[in-house]
């Protein structure tokens, strides 16, 4: 049995624990591997093999993978450990992080449906979901890692940014410069594990009163970011025109 062939069966015989607890909300925690994760997302018809980790974040890590030769990233949902002192050695069940994995790319959707620049959703599994990488022979780069030759074009485009989510009724909840890529002289948004989707007629109006202080965040955050270039970004100003707009 070859190497790719034993990381495959394990990796099934993983999942089938995993899933055993389903009905469970915590399982034990277990160090996953490289090669795990490589046999999950190979199995699963992500990708064809993964490259390299790109990035590693408090819940998940970012890899990039290739399928059929084109680069693609794959953004896994670790089982990670519970805050607790009694299930120190505990996790949330794989249900739990594939819940918090499909509400990311349900709103990353969303949001690319609705023409907001964010990397292309391509296919979820699980904890596990795909999307374009952008860059070329490296990764694009964050915003925090650029210095800006036109700050406030880019503060435009930023706000703008903001405006065409709510468009969309999303709220990042999380966005600065942190989570902001820079490429072609574009900004594209990732990472919505925090965001706020009131687009639901249901409940919309509890949903956007959660989502208002987000918002803000958000702005200030934005705001801070482009003082250091002397750009003037007034975070209420602009909370108080976007909110008319979508109160109306």
């Amino acid at each position: 049995m070859s190497e790719r062939e034993l990381a495959s069966a394990r990796s099934f015989w993983k999942r089938r624990e995993l899933r055993a607890g389903r009905r469970s909300r915590y399982v034990e925690v277990k160090e996953v591997s490289l090669e795990t994760v490589t046999a999950d997302a190979i199995e699963n018809g992500l990708v064809d093999e993964i490259v390299a980790m790109l990035g590693t974040g408090k819940e998940a890590d970012v890899y990039l993978g290739l399928w059929n030769e084109a680069p693609l990233v794959l953004k896994v949902y670790r089982l990670h450990r519970t805050p607790h002192k009694k299930k120190a050695v505990m996790g949330y069940a794989v249900d739990r992080m594939g819940a918090i994995a499909a509400r990311e790319f349900t709103i990353l959707q969303k949001a690319y449906r609705a023409g907001v620049p964010v990397p292309t959703p391509a296919r979820r599994v699980d904890n596990m979901f795909t999307m374009r990488f952008l860059g070329g022979e490296a990764k694009a780069p964050l915003l925090k890692d650029v210095e800006l030759d036109r700050p406030e074009e880019v503060a435009k485009h930023a706000i703008d940014l903001v405006e065409r989510l709510l468009e969309a009724f999303i709220v990042h909840g999380d966005l600065s410069q942190y989570n902001l890529l820079y490429w072609n002289d574009r900004l594209f948004v990732i990472d919505f594990p925090q965001a706020v989707d009131f687009s639901s007629n249901v409940d919309r109006h509890i949903r956007l009163e959660e989502a208002k202080p987000l918002l803000l965040r958000d702005l200030e955050n934005l705001g801070s970011y482009f003082a250091k270039y002397g750009v003037q970004l007034s975070a209420e100003g602009e909370y108080h025109r976007l909110l008319t707009k979508i109160e109306c």
